[in-house]
């Protein structure tokens, strides 16, 4: 086990403790063993035997980057840009022959609600109350519980094509037998994995407004390949399993479990995930 770990974040996502950060249960375990937790905010370099990058938006400034690798290890030191249009397999051009559903997002990780943020509080955005609907060329964010899906190519708004902030992607959907739809989870921490399903009525939904949930026994060896590739130490991938085929929809490197997903997740589990920061050292 380390001496001490560094948790490098930013000012917008420097709470760690008593938040749904699924990091919070580990530092609360690393902290009743003894282990020094550093949480840093801004670039302040704090000397520690493993820092983890836990910066809460989709892309990671390069002096974060630096900051990470002036450690001796840094869990998801190199990973910069979730950006959707770096991992979707799904992405979609206006015409493409594509004949299926599509449903719209934003490039931005959750919606971009992050980003919009930082923008307002900056003074780079200008605050628009949520009851004003904006034309789609200039939505900068997306409620991410409610995507909107459409029946085809040709049904999407045309200033969706024109906003670089927005994505389309198939809609690839897995379904339970009584019709509800079902996403799956790959949650990770060195070589501790953890697969969890999640279902509900409506096409778009995340843990909290699920009906059904459950684990998943076996992870499926793309996943993994995937996330090699894209340098996580620790995360979470969203994905559905269709034909036999991943279609990985979402990668979040600052996983944050509700309670419907804690329900699924044992103290065990969180235990051996805990344990997991030896596999850095």
């Amino acid at each position: 086990m380390p001496n001490s770990i560094a948790i490098l974040t930013n000012e917008y996502c420097s709470e760690i403790l008593g938040t749904h950060y699924y990091l919070a249960r580990l530092v609360e375990i690393w902290k009743q063993r003894g282990i020094q937790v550093h949480v840093t905010t801004g670039c302040n370099y704090i000397p520690a035997d493993i820092a983890i990058l836990h910066v809460d938006s989709t892309v990671v400034g390069d002096d974060y980057l630096e900051l990470a690798a002036r450690y001796p290890v840094a869990i998801n030191g190199s990973v910069k840009d979730i950006s959707k249009s770096t991992f979707s397999r799904q992405l979609l051009n206006r015409d493409d022959s594509y004949r299926g559903q599509v449903i719209v997002k934003t490039e931005a990780n959750y919606g971009g609600l992050v980003e919009h943020d930082i923008g307002v509080n900056s003074g780079e955005t200008i605050f628009i109350p949520e009851e004003f609907e904006r034309p789609w060329r200039k939505r900068d964010h997306l409620d991410s519980f409610n995507y909107p899906v459409f029946d085809g190519l040709k049904s999407v708004p045309q200033g969706v094509w024109k906003n670089k902030k927005l994505i389309v992607e198939k809609f690839l959907p897995e379904r339970l037998e009584n019709g509800d739809f079902k996403h799956r989870c790959y949650l990770f921490f060195g070589n501790r994995e953890l697969g969890m399903w999640f279902a509900a009525p409506q096409a778009v939904f995340k843990g909290a407004t699920s009906t059904s949930r459950g684990l998943i026994d076996q992870i499926p060896e793309a996943l993994r390949e995937m996330r090699k590739a894209a340098g996580f130490g620790y995360g979470r991938f969203d994905y559905s399993l269709v034909d036999g085929k991943v279609n990985l929809f979402d990668m979040n490197k600052t996983p944050a479990l509700g309670e419907h997903s804690l329900s699924v997740v044992s103290r065990e589990m969180t235990l051996a995930f805990a344990d997991a920061i030896s596999d850095f050292e």
